[in-house]
């Protein structure tokens, strides 16, 4: 049991080293799905890197998804992300280790909506940024109504 808790302390120290201090290749991440433009390498140090605020970019659909790193959970400094396109879904990461992540773990394409607790599909939620967060953290609700009652 102890072999297994330092074996899970060892990769999770490491999916959060590589995430964090190396840039994907961009390459790697066109690949990732052919059909999109380019997409900017992005850090996640970079998370409010813009001179537009999440509150400028909320539409009628929430922060647009393709700003949000949906393994991080975290607004992008406006920054588009990688597309990773999983079961006709397409789910968004800040680099290359992300990519894999959305891939390879169902829990990090779910997220439990802050109103009603039930199971969201990170693909189709609307995704606001937590109120508070100094580092770009985002909710994802089940639907826009969702949303405006847990702004109430």
């Amino acid at each position: 049991m102890k072999k297994n808790l330092f074996y899970m302390a060892v990769f999770g120290t490491f999916t959060l080293a590589s995430c964090s201090s190396e840039k994907a290749p961009q390459a790697k991440a066109t690949a990732a799905n052919e059909t999109t433009a380019e997409v900017p390498a992005v850090e996640h140090a970079s998370h409010m890197a813009t001179t537009a605020t999440p509150a400028d970019l909320m539409t009628e659909e929430g922060l647009p998804k393709d700003l949000v790193c949906m393994v991080n959970n975290a607004y992008m400094g406006g920054k588009k992300q990688f597309p990773v396109e999983f079961e006709d879904k397409m789910y968004y990461g800040c680099c290359e280790m992300c990519v894999k992540t959305i891939q390879n773990d169902r829990q990090v394409r779910y997220a439990a909506d802050p109103v009603t607790g039930e199971e969201v599909d990170k693909s189709k939620a609307f995704i606001a940024l937590k109120p508070g967060s100094a580092n770009g953290d985002v909710l994802y609700f089940a639907s826009k109504e969702n949303y405006k009652k847990y702004k109430q």
